[in-house]
């Protein structure tokens, strides 16, 4: 009965050293993995992201007012201007130049997940963003 009653303590010991192992190793790598993203998308180590900027709800005045607010970001704004057609409900980024760590810097910066890809390696600017109707909920 002692000898029973030692295995399944030594059993439960075991199970437990096991279970606090995983959690340590989960707990410190999920640290040093977050440790490492700051570190990555520290914006004054890294250059200006070139965008244009283009309302694209016809609202006036958006344009002006989104650029303000992306100057205190790490943005190059190129251009500002008036999209071709009024159409647009939802804001989205236009990735010209393709390069996933700046498209992901740019979604971080400005909240806008929503993204199409128009490749143009000749293009003055890496991303346009183009304002849409929903614009307050990235911009305000």
């Amino acid at each position: 009965m002692v000898n029973n009653l030692t295995s399944k303590l030594t059993e439960t010991v075991r199970i437990s050293t096991v279970f606090a192992m995983i959690f340590a190793i989960f707990f410190l790598g999920c640290k040093k993995e977050k440790e490492v993203e700051k570190i990555a998308f520290d914006e004054s180590n890294l250059p200006a992201i070139k965008i244009i900027l283009l309302n694209g709800c016809g609202y006036q005045g958006v344009a002006g007012k989104v650029r303000e607010i992306l100057y205190q970001k790490n943005l190059d704004i190129i251009a500002c201007s008036n999209a071709e057609k009024f159409i647009y409900d939802k804001t989205i980024i236009v990735v010209k130049k393709r390069d996933e760590q700046d498209l992901e810097r740019l979604q971080l910066m400005t909240g806008i997940k929503r993204r199409i890809f128009a490749n143009n390696k000749n293009s003055e600017a890496s991303f346009y963003i183009i304002i849409g109707k929903d614009y307050q909920d990235y911009f305000e």
